[in-house]
C-alpha cells in the first residue's frame, strides 16, 4: 500500500535537515534586505513574511495528528522540529517588529494595549 510504502520511507529521513531549510529562509530574507531587494519598506516585508511563515508552520505542526489519525501518514519525528521552526519564526518575527519597525518602549506599550 501507498501510505506503508511512505511511512517507511519517512522513518529513514533524518530530521536535521528541516532546521537546514527552516534556516535558509530567514537568513534569505536579511540577505535580501540588507542590499535593498525588499522594496520601498524592507523592515514590513520582513514582519509580514516572518509572521506568514510562522502561521504556515503552526498549521503544518498542528496538521501532524490529523494525518496520522485520518490518513495513516506518520510524520510525528518531524513535529519537534516543526515546532521548533516555529518557535524560531515567531521569535524572528517579534524581533524584527520590535528592533527594527517600532523601538521606542512607550510606542511598543501602545501598540499591545491597543491589540492584544
Amino acid at each position: 500500500m501507498v501510505k506503508d510504502a511512505l511511512n517507511a520511507a519517512l522513518r529513514q529521513l533524518p530530521t536535521w535537515p528541516l532546521y537546514v531549510l527552516g534556516a535558509i529562509y530567514p537568513a534569505w530574507l536579511l540577505y535580501q534586505g540588507l542590499t535593498g531587494r525588499l522594496g520601498v519598506d524592507p523592515v514590513k516585508v520582513m514582519e509580514h513574511q516572518m509572521g506568514e511563515w510562522s502561521l504556515w508552520l503552526l498549521i503544518a505542526g498542528l496538521c501532524i495528528t490529523p494525518l496520522q489519525r485520518y490518513v495513516g501518514i506518520r510524520l510525528l519525528k518531524y513535529r519537534r522540529a516543526i515546532g521548533l521552526l516555529t518557535f524560531f519564526y515567531v521569535l524572528a518575527h517579534f524581533l524584527v517588529w520590535l528592533v527594527l519597525d517600532v523601538q521606542i518602549m512607550s510606542q511598543i506599550l501602545a501598540d499591545i494595549a491597543k491589540r492584544p
